[in-house]
């Protein structure tokens, strides 16, 4: 039996009421599930049609006894061990704007045509989803130095029902084909995907407790620093 006495005057139980939808569970995804349960959240749905790969290890919440295994499937049992969630609801088929959504939804994707259909669905269930949080990752290569010169991170905490979060979202919704690629050796790393999931966590534990917290966060794990933080 957990104890969380000691997270009590932080994040107290009434406030981990919210079911929580996990939509891509790589480096974003996979962390920030397991750090909501850790904290006490007990109700996820989890979304992803990938297995977990020798490459995702590394870099993702997976052991290598879930290589092969559904990511779902495998952060199901996490979840499991690390506390006793009293519903894990897996959906191993790859998520469309058509697919039902309530509670908190967090977003994990690796591409924008994939925000655009989650964010559609966000928008229509916007009565019944009163948070919306997308994370991103970035990495900067310098070709001529030879070495990656920027990690940054991005989060967007959204309500999807207020107008000025609407807009300030899809000032930042770009198509894929604009997107900078990403070096095949410089594309993920752990500590970045704990950044992250932080960064996500304290959004999500900051809102169920009515304090202030910042829209839109830019942070370079390189340099530690936060480059913009929006209100």
């Amino acid at each position: 039996m957990a104890d969380f006495s000691r997270q009590l005057d932080i994040i107290p139980p009434h406030a981990l009421v919210y079911p929580v939808h996990c939509i891509g569970l790589g480096g974003i995804g996979s962390n920030t599930a397991f750090y909501l349960r850790k904290m006490g959240f007990s109700r996820f749905v989890l979304w992803d049609h990938d297995i977990v790969e020798a490459h995702n290890i590394p870099s993702q919440h997976f052991f290598s006894s879930d290589g092969g295994r559904s990511k779902p499937h495998a952060m199901e049992d996490q979840l499991k061990a690390a506390l006793d969630a009293e519903s894990v609801i897996v959906q191993k088929g790859k998520f469309t704007k058509d697919c039902e959504l309530s509670g908190i939804v967090v977003a994990g994707v690796d591409s924008m045509a994939s925000r655009k259909e989650i964010w559609q669905s966000v928008r229509s269930a916007k009565n019944v989803v009163p948070l919306y949080i997308d994370g991103r990752i970035g990495v900067q290569w310098d070709d001529d130095e030879g070495k990656v010169t920027g990690e940054f991170i991005e989060v967007f905490t959204i309500i999807p029902a207020r107008m000025q979060d609407i807009e300030l979202y899809e000032e930042h919704m770009f198509d894929d084909e604009d997107a900078a690629p990403l070096r095949c050796s410089a594309q993920a790393v752990a500590y970045i995907g704990a950044f992250i999931a932080g960064f996500i966590a304290a959004n999500i534990r900051k809102w169920v407790t009515s304090m202030a917290y910042h829209r839109y966060i830019l942070y370079d794990c390189l340099t530690n620093q936060v480059l913009i933080a929006t209100n």
